[in-house]
């Protein structure tokens, strides 16, 4: 074959082809390669380190000398990356190669992908891991068993059931444990899925325990075949259902006392068909839904259900489970009335199939209604609690250290009156001052937030039309602290500009953002109040350039739970009351409160008075 013929050949090959020799050249790759790595053809003369970088070539190189010196075929699995950057894993075979002069001082390779192979095998393996999980854990029996009845593997539960271990069970034929009178029965079932008359099974039948008692379980069972139709094995989910039998016999004992129950209890006992039509039904359900029972029988049981869901709910269960015990649902009286009921129910299984439903309904409204009216008393209390606690916190803590502080200050000043200097006196009645107005605005604060929380604060939204008066006139209260810090503070607001508000709440609103604004600011910095008119109503935004707020931190901002707080570039402590305040007051308005900030950069508080309070 001449080389022409050669190349064409390998650039059909399905796979990657390439010859290099001894001094780590590239002499020779197909067109796979190319395109697999990306490379243009003129790569070939150069050196594998030039191409791949000295990793990839380092480990070729150790790759290529081991198959020159023991001059044999070599086989490696290697990952390359493809030209998306994309690992992909390759099944390397490696060979002496001689040139056109006989020389064996080159190497072949021939290299295909089998990423999708393993990846194939790796999910192969986890699914028969959650398989052999799922059947290992189970809480109900499973099984495997051959087309001859032999257990071939079963689980715990069903070792349980049946009352014998693994290995014993392993030794035994389904036959051994089948009770007689339903072996014939079930034989026939098996051999009707092994012929694949059926697809699966699901029955109910008896087995012998280990300790001779009978034992009824329901089972669901399906054949596995090979990939040609041979049967491999049954597998079965078993259930062991002998209480529920025991009570269906109890029950059809106790048919003569069941039926003067029926005829004179205040509870509602009823029973249905497979299609859901009510084909019985005690006299009691008159006085609970006004119905009279000759009404009732023949009708659909959906006619009764408030809400459909919950019929789709209970006969989801009764199908999963064949019973459901103390099921709440919402019925409707013949007047259309909501009533609760609390639901028992089983299924009729007649002759292994399914015939009807029946069972019995309380009515269970006025405790229902009680247990609302409780909950929403108790989600009350906790919030009470909640509000309580905050302000035992507050008070004990945060209240109590500037006025104790003050009385130190105070005690030290008369202690020492006659000693001290006036410049000394200044100083303390300077803190004292100081430590008094951090306890004043505390309380102005905390009389503030308790009206919000209990609702003590009333809401009344006027026309505003002198904006820059009013927001003037909020940050007078901070002024003191912002020239103290040289903290600039610069208003921009619209002339003209109309909004409906209430006005205390605004000017709360707005005093609080701009004190938290120059507290977080650094001495020299400036503070900017801004407000402007948008399609949504008033635009309000209090902008620093302070420290910023850590993002996570921010979430933290607007949750009443946290009360989070944090000191101010000169120490000013807050109450952490301020943004709770705020955000009440501006979902008073039907408007919301949002932050932006950069930690190191500043930060910016937005919030929005919608035009839906205008008259």
């Amino acid at each position: 074959m001449d080389e022409k013929r050669f190349r064409l050949f390998m650039d059909e090959l399905p796979g990657l082809s390439w010859i290099t020799d001894d001094k780590d050249v590239l002499r020779y790759a197909n067109r796979c390669f190319f395109e697999t790595f990306n490379l243009l053809p003129d790569v070939a003369g150069k050196k594998l380190e030039d191409i791949f970088g000295i990793e990839i070539a380092r480990n070729a190189h150790h790759n290529n000398m081991d198959v020159l010196q023991s001059g044999e075929n070599k086989e490696f699995h290697q990952m390359l990356r493809d030209k998306n950057g994309h690992p992909q894993y390759y099944k390397t075979y490696k060979f002496p190669f001689q040139d056109s002069d006989g020389l064996s001082s080159m190497v072949g390779t021939v290299a295909f992908n089998i990423t999708k192979r393993l990846k194939l095998e790796e999910e192969l393996q986890q699914s028969e891991t959650q398989f052999k999980q799922a059947f290992e854990h189970s809480l109900i029996g499973m099984a495997m068993i051959s087309p001859e009845g032999k257990w071939k593997k079963v689980n715990k539960s069903l070792c349980q059931i049946l009352g014998y271990s693994e290995e014993e069970l392993k030794l035994l034929n389904i036959r051994d444990v089948t009770h007689p009178d339903d072996l014939g029965g079930s034989l026939n079932l098996l051999s009707q899925l092994a012929k694949g008359e059926i697809e699966e099974v699901k029955y109910e039948k008896r087995y012998i325990h280990k300790d001779g008692s009978p034992i009824w379980v329901i089972i669901a069972a399906t054949m596995l075949y090979d990939s040609l139709g041979t049967p491999l094995h049954y597998v079965s989910q078993i259930e062991d259902i002998t209480k529920r039998k025991e009570i269906e016999n109890d029950l059809v004992l106790s048919e003569k006392k069941y039926r003067t129950i029926f005829e004179n209890v205040q509870d509602v006992f009823y029973q249905t068909n497979k299609e859901g039509i009510v084909t019985e039904i005690s006299p009691s359900i008159e006085q609970h839904s006004g119905y009279p029972r000759s009404e009732i029988i023949g009708m659909p049981v959906d006619t009764f259900y408030y809400y459909t869901q919950d019929r789709e709910r209970i006969v989801e269960q009764l199908r999963i489970s064949g019973f459901v015990i103390d099921f709440e649902v919402r019925l409707k009286t013949k007047s259309e009335e909501l009533r609760y009921a609390s639901v028992n129910a089983r299924l009729i299984i007649e002759g292994g199939a399914v015939t009807g439903t029946e069972g019995s309904m309380r009515d269970v409204t006025t405790r229902k209604f009680h247990e609302n009216a409780l909950q929403a008393l108790n989600t009350e209390l906790a919030a009470s609690n909640e509000q309580k606690n905050k302000l035992f916190s507050i008070i004990g803590h945060d209240l109590r250290n500037p006025i104790s502080g003050s009385l130190q200050l105070l005690d030290l000043t008369l202690t020492d009156f006659e000693s001290s200097s006036a410049e000394d006196v200044h100083a303390y009645l300077s803190m004292m001052k100081q430590e008094l107005s951090s306890a004043n605005n505390l309380l102005e604060d905390l009389l503030t937030w308790a009206k919000s929380q209990f609702n003590a604060v009333s809401f009344n939204p006027v026309e505003i039309s002198d904006l820059p008066g009013l927001i003037h006139k909020s940050r007078q209260t901070v002024s003191t602290m912002a020239e103290k810090k040289g903290v600039a503070i610069i208003e921009r607001v619209s002339e003209g500009m109309v909004i409906y508000a209430d006005t205390g709440m605004l000017e709360t609103v707005i005093r609080n953002l701009l004190s938290n604004a120059v507290k977080f600011s650094n001495p020299g910095g400036s503070v900017l109040v801004k407000a402007e008119p948008n399609e949504r109503g008033t635009l309000f935004i209090v902008q620093d350039n302070g420290m910023g707020i850590p993002k996570d931190k921010i979430p933290q901002l607007f949750d009443k739970s946290l009360n989070y707080t944090t000191y101010g570039t000169a120490g000013e402590k807050g109450t952490g009351l301020g943004l709770n305040i705020c955000n009440d007051f501006v979902l008073k308005h039907g408007g919301e409160l949002w932050v932006e900030s950069e930690e190191g950069k500043g930060t910016v508080f937005y919030f929005m008075i919608p035009e839906l309070l205008k008259p």
